[in-house]
């Protein structure tokens, strides 16, 4: 009976899927990710698979409830379009000094160090790209 309802739950999916649905843009030249057109059959099914395992990431981060969950997700989530690899300087400036810089903030507040390093580790990463 617990087979039943295991499968009615929709398909899980990984962070990996929806990097990967994503790398195609990149390799046609699209370098930003506000550049993708939104009426685009690839870009729609790419979209909605982040969006699917944004809301099954979100559920499981809930359930657990600590800051460190949360923001574990929050680097996953932006950084989706860094690893299928959008390349745009802009782009990549804005992950860096917006998004990831309040994200360290938050890590080095709530004292999560490894967490921290993690996520100065990636902002490393980003920052090595723009100076290419």
């Amino acid at each position: 009976m617990s087979e039943d309802i295991l499968s009615t739950e929709e398909p899980r999916f990984s962070r990996e899927q929806v990097v990967d649905a994503f790398k195609v843009f990149p390799k046609i030249g699209i370098v930003n990710p506000d550049d993708l057109s939104p009426g685009d059959s690839d870009v729609i099914s790419a979209n909605a698979l982040l969006q699917v395992w944004s809301n099954q990431r979100q559920l499981e981060v809930q359930r657990i409830g600590t800051p460190e969950a949360e923001l574990e997700f929050t680097l996953e989530r932006s950084t989706i379009h860094v690893d299928a690899g959008f390349s745009d300087p802009d782009y990549l400036d804005e992950v860096v000094n917006d998004w990831l810089a309040q994200d360290l903030q938050s890590a080095e507040d709530a004292g999560l160090t490894e967490l921290a390093a993690k996520i100065q580790a990636k902002i490393n990463e980003i920052e090595a790209k723009l100076t290419k």
